[in-house]
């Protein structure tokens, strides 16, 4: 097992497995208040741009996002604020009253919590992990009792069984990012019901005694698909590229594609190819597309992260690139946009510092008695458009770098919006 892995380790190849909750990004872009399952689109404070960045489509037509409600059976999603109501457009996952409203420690500081990460198979993982730890430490207020993380991505049942031995410590509060929602249900269900929350970063693990801190990875898809659909006019072909398919957050990312293509009558999908999350891959997988595609498309819907690869199988065939929904940006797409000033440029912010404090933030708020209200504490991620992409572009960024990027001081989650979840007392 990993736990606390050396730095040389725990920067190995980027794989990018975006496993059940992220594993490598999923983001999200406010839109509109939550309304019926109707297909509307409205605007949302949170970002401060319409429903599609920008795009001219009018609500319900092509190029705009579709609004369908989530399940919120407790009515928790329609007592919050109207701005964070956005958050949940076309979330996925059943939104619940928390168990954990009127809890609080049996004791005071310090406080025990464990902790339950991912493999340390990219710079996402290991930067919010660190982020996360250094949080916990520098409150004062807490004693790591266990930090561990399976073998590989693909190892549910070791992940599963070192859960198991974080809670036979018996700490106060765990924080788990689980390698998939599902297997875990169960378990946090057992150890809710012996009195100990469980806050899953980045991943909506459907149970009450879960706290989700994460963004709505369908509603970002979808507005950035719709961003790019209105570009095309709502007419043309598009290359789908999957990340892994089958996996949390493919399933998310391709439902955000369905959802604002469903507008759009006169865009087909040309194809899917599989890109593994991995630059290599996706650039080999659209090679072999553009061999039996000679034509091209006019666009690209890609799952995560893979961007430079789709660029540099456009630009090895002589191909005018075409625009891309930059799922998951990097360094590399965003340095390749800076330096086309013609590129259509359709991204998101990825903090990695703030994805780690996020669930560090919400533990100590919990750990003080503040009363969470919900199980799903859902935000948005900030897009990166032409507008704000020279404040994000460094010079020396390389156009084949898969590092994360992300806009100046994003805190993912404003204080505010934390206030707007808690004080369920």
């Amino acid at each position: 097992m990993f736990t606390n892995p050396a730095p040389s380790v725990r920067r190995s190849a980027r794989v990018r497995t975006l496993t059940a909750g992220l594993g490598g990004i999923a983001l999200a872009v406010a839109l509109a208040a939550c309304g019926s399952n109707d297909t509307t689109s409205t605007a949302s404070s949170n970002d401060g741009g319409s429903a599609s960045d920008g795009a001219s489509a009018a609500p319900g037509e092509c190029g705009s996002v579709p609004t369908k409600a989530p399940q919120d059976p407790s009515g928790v999603i329609k007592a919050l604020p109207q701005n964070l109501q956005a958050n949940y457009n076309l979330f996925r996952t059943p939104v619940v009253a928390s168990a954990w409203a009127n809890w609080k420690p049996s004791h005071p500081a310090p406080y025990k919590v464990g902790i339950l990460w991912q493999p340390p198979v990219n710079p996402f993982v290991t930067n919010t992990h660190d982020a996360l730890v250094s949080a916990l430490k520098s409150s004062g207020k807490v004693e790591i009792v266990a930090d561990l993380a399976p073998q590989n991505p693909t190892d549910v049942p070791g992940s599963l069984q070192e859960f198991s031995q974080i809670v036979a410590k018996k700490p106060d509060v765990i924080i788990a990012f689980p390698l998939a929602p599902e297997p875990f249900v169960e378990p946090i269900n057992k150890a809710g019901e012996a009195g100990i929350p469980v806050i899953t970063p980045w991943s909506s693990v459907p149970s009450k005694y879960a706290v989700g801190v994460l963004a709505n990875i369908t509603l970002s898809t979808a507005k950035q698909t719709a961003q790019l659909l209105d570009a095309l006019g709502g007419k043309g072909s598009v290359l789908e590229v999957h990340g892994i398919p089958g996996i949390t957050s493919d399933n998310d990312n391709f439902a955000g594609f369905k959802a604002a293509l469903d507008l759009c009558p006169d865009v087909k999908v040309a194809g899917e190819v599989t890109g593994n999350f991995a630059s290599a891959a996706a650039k080999a997988a659209t090679l072999q597309f553009l061999s039996t595609h000679p034509a091209g498309v006019d666009g690209v819907l890609q799952g995560g992260v893979m961007t430079p690869g789709v660029i540099q199988a456009f630009q090895q065939l002589g191909k005018p690139v075409p625009p891309i929904a930059d799922v998951g940006s990097t360094q590399g797409s965003l340095a390749y946009f800076a330096k086309n000033k013609d590129a259509f440029v359709n991204g998101v912010s990825t903090p990695d510092q703030a994805i780690g404090e996020a669930p560090a933030r919400v533990a100590l708020r919990m750990l003080n008695g503040d009363g969470v209200k919900l199980n799903q504490l859902v935000t948005v991620m900030k897009p990166i458009t032409r507008d704000n992409l020279g404040q994000v572009v460094k010079p020396d960024w390389d156009p084949a770098s898969l590092a994360d990027a992300s806009i100046p001081g994003d805190d993912l989650v404003s204080d505010a919006d934390l206030d707007a979840f808690f004080g369920a007392k």
